[in-house]
């Protein structure tokens, strides 16, 4: 049991509670407000700390991409369309330990396939603290991951193998629904069971990589009569296709949005981000970009990056846990700090959005104290 006293609680959901106290018990929190009391608990001064729900990194390939980065278990490139896929044993906990995310405030991961195939798998919900896999595991079966992005014909026309352009890449995405669903149910195979469970019953969400406008027009194209919440990763150019994306409410988890290296991050428009914040779209980062993770510290300089173009703080650190927490299904258990919720807490000695200086000083996960 700890009491975490004085800090400035960041719920998660836009709320700060000055000078506020948070009460866990085992691997939940069991109270917050003010002038909490608890002669049984292990007391943690958070005075002129700023205190923050873990963040929640939704489409990470750390995790099973095997160390030293090798064996890349979450890139099956036998078949462009693998939706049975789980990436629940992909992962990798040794990997995601030495990575150390919590000292950045990221305490837990939707691990996820590459974007190599048009449906790469399923993403598996994971914390990031050294424990049990047992104990880490939050959620299987989180979303179904997808891409449109030239890495899908880049892999597979290479060998002339279909997709070998942009039109055999949407054709084949379309035509494996349509075959999906005109499959005599009980004749399903595993791959049009969890197509029509995806597309027809809603069962999890679609995060599909799409960067340029021509992608993500595409992909909203050919998915505009589908009622699937649609959450788009990378979306680099996102802005140049603002009003389908405030229509369908589409989520969007940015990727690196700091390496200007990639052509299509040079139409990047930041300060649209608000227009979504203001129509209601969901919105998170992630530290894998290009379908490749490029390190921890990526989350939260894409933060900043938001905070800078004009986006408020708190609706960042929304980005941040809340958000991602809903589009994964898991709100119920993470992304807000609420009485009853899992104790992932992260204590920064600054704001880590409005600051380059704010650092961990205490990370909690499943009511564990890291440090």
């Amino acid at each position: 049991m700890y009491l975490i006293k004085n800090g400035n609680v960041h719920v998660g959901n836009g709320t700060v509670l000055p000078e506020c106290d948070i009460l866990t018990e085992g691997k939940t929190i069991k109270a917050v407000g003010h002038g909490l009391n608890e002669s049984n608990a292990q007391v943690i001064d958070a005075t002129g700390c700023e205190v923050f729900p873990g963040f929640i990194d939704p489409v990470s390939s750390i995790g099973a991409m095997g160390i030293p980065g090798r064996y890349f278990d979450n890139d099956e490139r036998t078949n462009p369309i693998t939706p049975e896929m789980n990436l629940r044993y992909s992962i990798d906990p040794d990997e995601v330990n030495r990575q150390e995310f919590y000292k950045s405030g990221i305490t837990a991961i939707g691990a996820a396939p590459t974007n190599n195939n048009l449906m790469g798998g399923q993403i598996a919900v994971c914390k990031t603290a050294p424990q049990k896999m047992g104990e880490r595991l939050v959620k299987e079966h989180a979303g179904l991951k997808c891409s449109v992005t030239s890495n899908v014909k880049e892999t597979y026309g290479s060998n002339s193998q279909l997709p070998m352009t942009k039109m055999g890449m949407f054709h084949l995405f379309e035509e494996t629904i349509r075959a999906a669903r005109e499959a005599e149910e009980e004749k399903h195979t595993d791959k049009q069971k969890v197509i029509t469970d995806v597309f027809d019953k809603e069962s999890m969400p679609l995060f599909a990589a799409a960067s340029t406008k021509n992608e993500i027009d595409g992909l909203l194209h050919l998915l505009k009569d589908e009622t699937v919440q649609i959450n788009l990763v990378d979306a680099f150019c996102f802005a140049d296709s603002l009003k389908q994306i405030k229509e369908k409410k589409v989520g969007i988890v940015l990727g690196n949005i700091n390496n200007m290296s990639q052509i299509a991050k040079n139409g990047m428009d930041l300060s649209k981000l608000n227009d979504l914040v203001e129509n209601g779209n969901r919105i998170a980062f992630t530290n894998t970009c290009g379908g490749w993770s490029e390190g921890r510290e990526v989350f939260i300089w894409s933060a900043i990056e938001a905070y800078r173009a004009g986006v408020p703080a708190e609706d960042v650190v929304k980005m941040m846990c809340l958000y991602p927490a809903e589009m994964l299904g898991i709100d119920q258990r993470l992304g807000t700090i609420e009485a009853g919720k899992d104790a992932d807490i992260s204590v920064f000695s600054g704001h880590p959005v409005t600051t380059y200086a704010a650092k961990v000083v205490h990370s909690i996960v499943n009511g564990e104290v890291l440090f």
